[in-house]
């Protein structure tokens, strides 16, 4: 009888949590697992009862949108994402939101709503939502033809995340592509990233490939330096130069410069000189083809790039100037020197938008920044 007696007591129990009501917290675990296992229109179905059983919640639409940009159903996500942020404009929440907006206008091809939903979030209090905001940011720049911008949102990541593996993999995907063709920089970070990307990934897979196609064409495309000459004697010459340098006597300082390189190609100090010592004397085209000499001795050299971006800048050879600091920014994330002389570079071609991005990596790397700097940056447009 006592048997009979619980054998009724747990199928009263079993019928009883059958018939279990719809608790919030019921819903939103059924919705996450159901999502989990890629039901889309079984977690929307979850989600949507959700509202008619505990009201409108940002944080519920937000995850509608997300179930909804699963389902490929993107005017669904648009609405959501925008019902999200209409309820909560700031926090977490909002962030989340607005990323999703952002994914979804991507994903319709509506590039200017989701590069103004990616622009909201590179202030973003969660230091993973800006990385992944500034990747998305930077994709869509580099689709424009906008390579420079692309650069400096990357940057930015690279500079505050040096280890995070889709950083690396973009800015190796960045570099490698036209307009930039930096294989060296690019075989560089394409090795960091597929030490850090997950294994069976696509990405860490093309890593691989980008490896081997790098390290192949850079081995036949490396420039073989001038072979050294007559060391003794252009190390002699070049002395003579510095002794006039610090005399200003900049005619012969040139005159001893050039007989330096000549007696000596391979010498990268006589070569430095030369196109500091020309710059001074004002003949450009002569110590602009100088500083090149020396960064085909010494490629990684900051000081020869810094100044002949410098100099081309001042002939007006814009493309050239941007084409010497992209390497030395790339090497020195954090020189703000060089990130100044792009973000102008960028602003005397009338390329405002990117030289407004530029100038806002400059703030983030300005430890206080002038009202005067951050009243020039704001006024450039907003692309």
């Amino acid at each position: 009888m006592r048997r009979f007696a619980s054998l009724i007591a747990l199928a009263a129990a079993a019928v009883a949590v059958g018939c279990a009501p719809e608790t919030p917290e019921r819903l939103s675990v059924d919705a996450e697992e159901a999502y989990a296992a890629g039901e889309y229109s079984k977690a929307i179905a979850a989600y949507e009862r959700m509202l008619e059983v505990s009201g409108e919640s940002a944080m519920t639409y937000a995850n509608l949108a997300q179930c909804a940009l699963g389902a490929r159903d993107l005017e669904y996500a648009r609405r959501c994402a925008d019902k999200a942020l209409a309820l909560e404009a700031s926090g977490a929440t909002a962030d989340r939101a607005r990323e999703l907006q952002g994914m979804a206008a991507e994903a319709r091809q509506d590039l200017p709503a989701a590069t103004r939903a990616y622009q909201g979030l590179l202030n973003a209090e969660d230091a993973r939502l800006r990385t992944r905001a500034r990747s998305r940011l930077a994709r869509l720049y580099a689709r424009q033809k906008r390579a420079d911008s692309a650069l400096a949102l990357l940057l930015a990541s690279y500079g505050e995340a040096p280890q995070d593996a889709m950083t690396l993999y973009n800015l190796g995907t960045l570099c490698v592509n036209e307009p930039l063709r930096l294989r060296q920089p690019a075989l560089d970070f394409f090795r960091l990233a597929e030490r850090t990307l997950p294994a069976g990934s696509p990405e860490r897979a093309k890593s691989k490939t980008w490896i081997t196609r790098l390290e192949s064409n850079l081995n036949r495309l490396r420039q073989v330096p001038p072979s050294p000459g007559n060391t003794r004697k252009g190390a002699e010459y070049l002395r003579k130069a510095r002794e006039n340098m610090e005399r200003k006597r900049w005619r012969s300082a040139e005159d001893y410069a050039r007989q330096a390189t000549q007696a000596d190609p391979a010498n990268f100090d006589a070569a430095l000189a030369l196109g500091r010592i020309c710059t001074q004397n004002n003949h450009q085209s002569d110590g602009l083809k100088a500083y090149e000499a020396a960064l085909v001795l010494r490629p990684d050299s900051p000081e020869a790039r810094q100044e002949a971006a410098r100099l081309a800048y001042a002939m007006k050879r814009y493309d050239d100037a941007a084409a010497f600091l992209r390497p030395l920014l790339i090497a020195q994330p954090k020189n703000l020197a060089a990130a100044d002389l792009m973000m102008r570079i960028l602003y005397a071609q009338q390329r405002g938008a990117d030289a407004r991005v530029w100038g806002e990596y400059c703030l983030s790397l300005m430890p206080k920044p002038t009202e005067a700097y951050k009243k020039f940056v704001d006024s450039l447009p907003r692309g």
